[in-house]
């Protein structure tokens, strides 16, 4: 009779138990989201360390134009001729490659008939 009873009672949960779930969420969510984008983050800062003087560059408004000088966190871009923009060394978002643009069409630009 006690063997009876003794099986039929609950066992005991681990109280680990519920914490796994929301651990391995966030796993996946750093693994798949976080770690990435900081690595490409990374990447971009280190290709900004690099500009000089002459280097093509796109600014985060979209403007295009070439380093004239670059001094701490300021740069002087040149947009046009004797059209310098004093801009600071972050708001630069990329290297512009113009032969690289030219091959990509735009994601919303229609296609050629």
């Amino acid at each position: 009779m006690l063997a009876t009873i003794l099986a039929q009672a609950p066992a005991a949960a681990n109280p680990l138990s519920g914490f796994i779930v929301p651990i391995l969420m966030f796993a996946a969510i750093y693994f798949i989201l976080i770690r990435p984008m900081g690595k490409q983050e990374k990447e971009r800062k280190a290709r900004l360390d690099k500009l000089a003087a002459g280097d093509t560059v796109r600014l985060t408004g979209g403007i295009i134009g070439r380093i004239s000088s670059i001094d701490g966190p300021i740069a002087m871009v040149e947009v046009a001729d004797r059209v310098k923009l004093k801009v600071l060394r972050a708001e630069i978002a990329d290297r512009f490659d113009p032969e690289a643009a030219a091959s990509k069409p735009e994601a919303g630009a229609a296609a050629p008939k």
